[in-house]
């Protein structure tokens, strides 16, 4: 193999990290960012990203044989893919749960104002303190996790009366057999487990809406004005016909102890909306004054561009929702084994799109590397479009909201704990999307002991063809033969990520709603704006 691929690799490395870069100073407050929260982001959007982007390099090796490089002396084999994938989830986990939680409490604790190094040292040693409680606690629930975990022979009894016994405990508990495999196997799973509600709230909801709000584009500042001027007129009516209805004091005023209850309450609500859009009015006015013509004009030419990109966009979410549909209708059709390993299937029966563009461009890396990234980043702006749109929820509880220039560095650290799931939960779905990709490459079977050549697959595996199996399949299928309680909530979660996809799908295809130009805009001061004078 030559430069070329490495080069392709590396330039994919540093454009990940670049783009962490900027999704983090997009939303960040530039007077609340640190660089604790930055490093903590930057890494840790990157990390996430690669343990997906690993997967062709994982399908490249079984179908081609190890990657060889003359030029740089460098050999990968599959026993590298498999130490580099456990290399980058034990990222994951130091990440999520160590230098993430500790710059969220050190941002906590710094407060604002100017830097003091006695204060910043305090707030450091108190983060450090909040940030030992969490990991002390996340411990105790993968110890006792890891303790009831299928495999897990020895018991609690005489670990304390036998040092014999406790080593033998300790040693059985972390799997020191297979180099910590199977504990950190189920300490991906429960983190793949909580990724999965990301996957069927989150990324479905973005990939449904993301290509809509492309292809339809938001409205131009002077089409927003002109449709407030609207609704502004609408409500300085609604407010004169209701002081019509009282008799007017000498001064002109109105006499509010003489109106209904319900009337006063009216006036309010329409004084707080006519404030409102006031203030949008007035913002569009500037944003329209420095734009000139100049602005407009250059989005006029982009339209095309942006009617190209939703086409694409819409016909990614569309392959990979008919196809993750197809896979699971076929595992609910024709898995042997049903509920009891998760509807797990041996060998795939029904036409699936996305398996077959992936086995035909294998043969060609990096074209699938190149592809399989597009994919990757497509899904990922897809969740943080979705998260943007919903923000960040905790049984639906509005935590955080995030907005260009104006989240806290804290927001930003929970979303990169998301999207760490998130991204773990995708290299479960690709199992689902592209099995046959994912696990065998372009590997095909050989004829021997009487049956015919064809691709592999699961069963053919089983008869000892000579099919090798992907590192990152052989690790999810370990948790559903071991653990089949995750390879059931994952396939369920599945199924949820499909019926999301649906609702939100059917409400953007009817609703021809375009965004608005501004969203919302800070408070202003009724003075500055003469807000309510349209009302006397």
């Amino acid at each position: 193999m030559g430069m070329y691929p490495w080069l392709v690799l590396g330039g994919a490395m540093l454009g990940l990290l670049l783009l962490s870069y900027v999704i983090y100073h997009y939303f960040a407050d530039p007077q609340e960012s640190y660089l604790l929260a930055m490093v903590a982001v930057v890494l840790s959007l990157t990390v996430s990203i690669l343990c997906a982007m690993l997967i062709p390099v994982d399908i490249y090796v079984i179908s081609e044989g190890s990657i060889k490089s003359e030029a740089l002396h460098v050999t990968i084999s599959q026993d590298h893919v498999r130490d580099a994938y456990l290399a980058l989830f034990s990222a994951l986990l130091f990440l999520a749960f160590g230098l993430i939680p500790h710059a969220y409490f050190y941002g906590e604790e710094r407060g604002s104002g100017e830097f003091d190094l006695k204060a910043d040292n305090r707030s450091c040693w108190n983060a450090l303190r909040s940030t030992a409680v969490f990991v002390g606690f996340i411990v105790f629930l993968l110890i006792a996790g890891l303790n009831f975990r299928p495999g897990h022979t020895e018991t609690l009894d005489g670990i304390f009366t036998s040092e014999e016994h406790a080593a033998r405990w300790v040693s059985d508990l972390v799997d020191a057999e297979h180099h910590g495999l199977n504990a950190v196997s189920f300490a991906i799973a429960c983190l793949t487990l909580m990724g999965v509600l990301g996957w069927a709230f989150y990324t479905a909801y973005g990939m449904a809406a993301m290509p809509f709000a492309w292809l339809r584009g938001k409205q131009s500042a002077t089409e927003q004005r002109q449709d407030l001027e609207v609704s502004i007129a609408s409500i300085r009516e609604k407010y004169q016909s209701i002081q019509e209805r009282y008799p007017a004091q000498e001064d002109g005023s109105i006499d509010l102890s003489r109106m209904k209850a319900a009337d006063r309450k009216e006036l309010n609500r329409l004084q707080r909306e006519h404030k409102s859009l006031m203030q949008h009015n007035y913002k569009l006015q500037e944003i329209e004054q420095r734009a000139g013509n100049l602005i407009p004009y250059v989005f006029t030419l982009l339209v095309p561009f942006r009617w190209a990109i939703g086409v694409v966009m819409l016909s990614m979410s569309l392959l990979v929702s008919v196809s993750l549909l197809l896979t699971l209708a076929d595992r609910s059709l024709h898995s042997d084994c049903g509920w009891s390993c998760g509807y797990t299937l041996k060998e795939r029966r029904i036409f699936n799109p996305v398996d077959e563009i992936f086995l035909q461009l294998s043969h060609v890396f990096p074209m699938d590397f190149l592809v399989l990234g597009v994919f990757v980043l497509y899904i990922f702006a897809s969740s943080i479009f979705g998260i943007v749109c919903l923000g960040i929820r905790i049984f639906c509880f509005s935590m955080y909201a995030l907005r260009q220039r104006k989240s806290m560095p804290q927001a930003l650290l929970v979303l990169c704990n998301v999207m760490a799931y998130i991204l773990l939960a995708l290299c479960m779905a690709l199992l689902t999307i592209a099995p046959d990709y994912t696990a065998f490459g372009s590997q095909v079977a050989s004829s021997s002991g009487g049956g015919a050549a064809g691709r592999c697959s699961v069963e053919r595996q089983a008869t000892g063809r000579n099919c090798q199996v992907s590192v990152i399949y052989t690790f999810f299928a370990r948790i559903a033969v071991s653990m089949p309680a995750f390879s059931v909530a994952y396939f369920c979660a599945n199924w949820a990520f499909i019926l999301v996809f649906g609702c939100v799908f059917t409400h953007c295809l009817l609703n021809q709603q375009r965004q608005p130009y501004l969203d919302d805009v800070p408070e202003c001061e009724e003075e500055e704006l003469g807000l309510l004078s349209g009302f006397t």
